[in-house]
């Protein structure tokens, strides 16, 4: 967005956070960017206030909005569905118009009273449907005739710092049974390469290390290892058989399993995206079904329930575990076509039923309906 003009007051990245350490840690940056962006709703200069995700600043920001007549278009809803599900009232309260990237997102808002609109994920548009996968491998400056397997630690240093060293022993194991493996790591941003490096000169691996989009390296891989976030989308949309990966601190691993979890959130939330679509799609179609019918079935190590893509967090992220996965998409050809099937799936939920809903098109009606009524009473 700031390639395209925005003026820039505050980068995401100073203050997206995961776990309680993380987010203390950031607060004071939390704050300042509340303040300025607090400041900027009350001069009365702007015609559409477009919050973005991060629901605990931006629906206090909502309410100030409010306060001055500046109607509200939120994008990417806050994800009352996994937890803090009665925080939709507030929102009903405080949003004109919701923009949700998951199909099942806007009747849920609708029944709220909030009109919503289900635009679709960017990513859908934006991943290609199939891959040039020999092309890609050359473009990378890969061998495009011997296995690639993708690493994906993550696009925050804790995650990176947990998560790299269990992914680089277990290829590493892998490595021993097919040393003609090749490995290819997009990395999330400049920020974190000096801490990729310093990780992976500790095992002897042939990493490829690449700043293009992850996607890309995922559409030239055979199958990876993802940590929870942004990219096992990325991966489902490439076709990509994986298994993802995650580990908290011991602090925030308890207090999310133990408390957060039984009290605020849905019992069956899982933290691959891919599963939540398949969850919510059910047993008699979509990813599931699809496994169903190709005998092929992956279980949750957390809770039992039938899942489409392999999750190991924890204690479960383990060396061993994510080995035998690798393995696992090596040699089960009826496990690898049947998640390519999935996948599919997946990219048909994500896509809008008509080609004349975006969220271009949202926010200018927002701001026809603004120009036309003038200011809110």
């Amino acid at each position: 967005m700031a390639d395209a003009g925005m003026e820039l007051l505050h980068h995401y990245r100073d203050i997206n956070t995961i776990g309680l350490s993380e987010g203390l840690g950031k607060l004071r940056n939390i704050r300042n960017a509340y303040a300025t962006m607090k400041r900027e709703l009350e001069t009365g200069k702007h015609d559409l206030f477009v919050p973005v995700d991060f629901p605990d600043v931006n629906l206090m920001l909502c309410k100030v909005a409010q306060r001055n007549a500046v109607p509200v278009c939120y994008f990417i809803s806050p994800q009352v569905w996994a937890w803090r599900k009665g925080r939709i009232k507030k929102i009903a309260r405080r949003v004109d118009r919701m923009m949700t990237i998951f199909p099942f997102e806007e009747e849920l808002y609708r029944r709220a009273g909030v009109r919503a609109d289900f635009v679709g994920h960017t990513m859908a548009r934006d991943i290609p449907l199939e891959a040039d996968k020999a092309g890609l491998r050359r473009e990378l400056g890969l061998d495009p005739d011997n296995c690639v397997i993708a690493l994906a630690p993550g696009s925050r240093p804790a995650e990176v710092s947990r998560l790299l060293p269990v992914m680089c022993e277990a290829s590493a194991l892998y490595r021993a049974q097919y040393p003609e493996t090749q490995f290819i790591l997009p990395l999330a941003g400049p920020h974190l390469e000096k801490l990729v490096r310093s990780i992976l000169e500790k095992y002897h691996l042939p990493v490829s290390i690449h700043l293009q989009a992850a996607a890309t390296c995922m559409g030239a891989s055979d199958f990876g290892i993802v940590t929870s976030g942004t990219a096992t989308l990325q991966a489902a949309l490439a076709k990509m058989p994986h298994a993802v990966v995650y580990k908290l601190g011991a602090m925030s691993w308890f207090l999310a399993r133990r408390i957060l979890k039984p009290l605020l959130m849905d019992e069956d939330i899982h933290v691959a995206i891919a599963n939540v679509l398949a969850l919510k799609a059910g047993d008699d179609q979509g990813p599931l079904k699809i496994m169903r019918d190709e005998g092929v079935e992956v279980r949750c190590l957390e809770c039992g329930r039938r899942l489409f893509v392999p999750e190991l967090l924890q204690r479960n992220a383990s060396v061993q575990e994510v080995a035998s996965w690798l393995f696992k998409f090596r040699t089960d050809d009826r496990l690898v076509q049947a998640m390519k099937k999935g996948f599919q799936a997946i990219r048909d939920m994500l896509t809008p039923p008509r080609d004349d809903v975006s969220p271009a098109r949202v926010v200018l009606e927002c701001l026809s309906l603004r120009t036309a009524s003038g200011p809110r009473q």
